[in-house]
């Protein structure tokens, strides 16, 4: 059993934590949270209800021991962190590219690093009374508009008025995709998916609703898979409502999700896939390959999975076309970078608390990809100390070059009590890398795949269960020490809070809408291969993005270029001219 955690606090810390004790018994009572309000808490100072003891005595110790600036009401103590957490994790909207108006009353108490902060985040800051109106964040001293909705400070944080049904939950979401909602449009008009039988294999939550509602419109065929800890179970429910086949519980075993993965695909004997990790398409070529004959291709949205269907393709065992909708700029620069990194960083925050900056002594993170620079950038904006692990000479110089250190992961692991894997590679934190950790050090993972940390090979050696979708799990080390296991191993972001937001995803899932009539109209052309698509379609999404969203840019200009013309043309040109 793993040893408590905390015992060696010292007698006033103890004293601090009993509040805290009390809190976790009394609410331990409390039935399961759904897991789409999961991360909206009625009053942030008890937070940590849905955390198991003995957890909250140990992590959380400092909101009662006085350090928090945020015990007393104002904003002069209102930090930037409880802001971009606050309305992030209550609203599901990317900050990150948002315009917000500055009142002219919360200038005069905002934190001295906010302006910096802010930009540094990506806030796009408004202080200009007659442009407030188009801001959809108005920030004052005493009070916060989301969207038109008022909701004041405390020293808790912020309360926002939540959608409380799964159909306003799916609803908020679908306002928040125009582009996906444009594009929908388009292919409804065009009638090239009716016919179509389409299998998503994605987290089942409001945004993956509504990818799902409108292909269904287009006229598809459509059933949804996940696993377990990837199913937000009301909205399992409503999209049954709509007929949408749904093939996923969120109290299911391994076992159960084998046996519904297979299911679909004996029910639905898709045409199109839209796959997370290629794990259900490789499924369907290992377990059902009669019906590999009805593929027309799949779309596949992440870099774990595009690296399988490379392995396919070079080994020859690729018998349909993938369009690589994760390499679309709009894939990897927004739903990965800004998308995944901001949105697990106040995840982060929503798990450790605005202050656990104060006892951090760095936050080591593995992989310096689109997730990992996001993260790693936004937590250092909150004043982390930030290591790079990175095996890729010019990627771990890039970071040095942005201005973090660099260090191999033994290095990095002792000398930071917080590692989080974004490789996307499985067990990139191993077994003997869990037993270097000292004790009390926080691990999780960003993005993620099965086992990035090797929780299998732990598991077998210590005997312990992990339950899913857990915000924090004491996880015995098998050497008398202790470590804190975030989302019980699982993308942080997706596990226990809201996944990436609504703007972000709705580039995302505009691009898996491309890549869907791509396959639909072409396949017979396209081949048994992985398929970059044409920059021109990132194009397209971008100019529609920006128009929903008020900005104006020059069209592109279309001169063509002359090969013929050099700087020693041009200066014979001129010299002759003046002669």
């Amino acid at each position: 059993m793993p040893r408590a955690i905390g015992k060696n606090m010292s007698k006033a810390r103890q004293e601090n934590c009993k509040v805290s004790r009390k809190a976790s018994s009394e609410t331990s009572r409390k039935p399961p949270l759904n897991r789409e309000k999961s991360h909206v808490y009625p009053n942030y100072s008890r937070i940590f209800y849905v955390l198991p003891s003995p957890f909250p005595v140990y992590a959380y110790s400092c909101l009662y021991n006085g350090k928090l600036e945020m015990k007393r009401i104002g904003m002069q103590t209102l930090q930037f962190a409880s802001i971009v957490r606050t309305i992030s994790q209550a609203t599901n909207r990317s900050l990150a590219g948002t315009r917000v108006f500055v009142a002219s009353d919360f200038q005069e108490v905002q934190p001295d690093n906010f302006e910096v902060a802010a930009a540094e985040w990506g806030l796009r800051l408004v202080h200009d009374e007659a442009e407030s109106t188009s801001c959809p964040i108005i920030l004052h001293a005493t009070y916060a508009q989301v969207d038109g909705t008022s909701m004041a400070y405390s020293q808790t944080g912020m309360s926002f008025a939540q959608p409380v049904t799964a159909q306003e939950n799916i609803d908020r979401a679908r306002a928040g995709m125009p582009v996906v909602s444009y594009l929908s449009d388009e292919l409804k008009k065009s009638g090239i998916l009716r016919g179509e039988r389409i299998a998503i294999s994605l987290i089942i939550e409001p945004k993956t609703a509504v990818l799902a509602l409108e292909l269904q419109e287009a006229g598809a065929d459509v059933a949804i898979y996940a696993t377990a800890a990837e199913v937000n179970q009301d909205i399992a429910n409503e999209l049954s409502l709509h007929d949408i086949g749904v093939f996923a519980n969120e109290n299911w075993t391994p076992v159960q999700e084998h046996e519904a993965a297979l299911a679909l695909l004996d029910e639905l004997k898709p045409t199109i896939i839209i796959d997370d990790g290629a794990s259900f398409a490789r499924l369907a070529q290992l377990e059902r390959p009669e019906l590999m004959k009805n593929i027309k291709g799949v779309a596949e949205e992440t870099t774990s999975g595009i690296r399988a269907f490379e392995a396919m393709e070079k080994d020859g065992a690729l018998t349909f076309p993938v369009i690589a909708s994760n390499d679309s700029m709009l894939k990897t620069g927004f739903d990965n970078v800004h998308g995944t990194g901001e949105s697990c960083v106040t995840t982060f925050l929503s798990i450790m608390g605005d202050s656990y900056v104060e006892r951090n002594t760095g936050v080591a993170v593995i992989g310096f990809g689109p997730v990992g620079r996001g993260f790693a950038r936004r937590m250092r904006t909150l004043g982390y100390r930030v290591v790079i692990v990175e095996r890729n000479a010019t990627v771990a110089l890039t970071a040095q070059y942005e201005g973090f250190e660099i260090m191999p992961l033994a290095d990095a692991v002792r000398s930071c009590n917080c590692v989080i894997s974004a490789t996307g590679v499985v067990h990139t934190i191993d077994l003997e890398t869990l037993q270097s950790l000292s004790d009390g050090t926080v691990v999780g993972v960003i993005g993620g795949i099965s086992n990035e940390i090797a929780l299998d090979d732990l598991t077998a050696l210590t005997h312990q269960h992990i339950a899913p979708s857990v915000p924090v799990t004491p996880l015995d080390l098998g050497n008398d020490s202790t470590a804190l296991l975030l989302a019980s191993g699982d993308g942080m972001n997706y596990t226990v809070s809201g996944g990436n937001p609504i703007e972000i995803m709705d580039l995302s899932f505009a691009v898996q809408l491309n890549a869907v009539q791509m396959l639909a109209e072409n396949h017979e052309e396209l081949g048994a291969r992985v398929i970059r698509m044409d920059t021109t379609i990132d194009e397209t999404i971008a100019r529609s993005a920006l128009y929903a969203r008020g900005a104006q840019i020059d069209e592109p200009s279309e001169a063509e270029i002359d090969w013929t013309r050099t700087r020693f043309s041009d200066g014979l040109q001129r010299e002759g001219a003046e002669h």
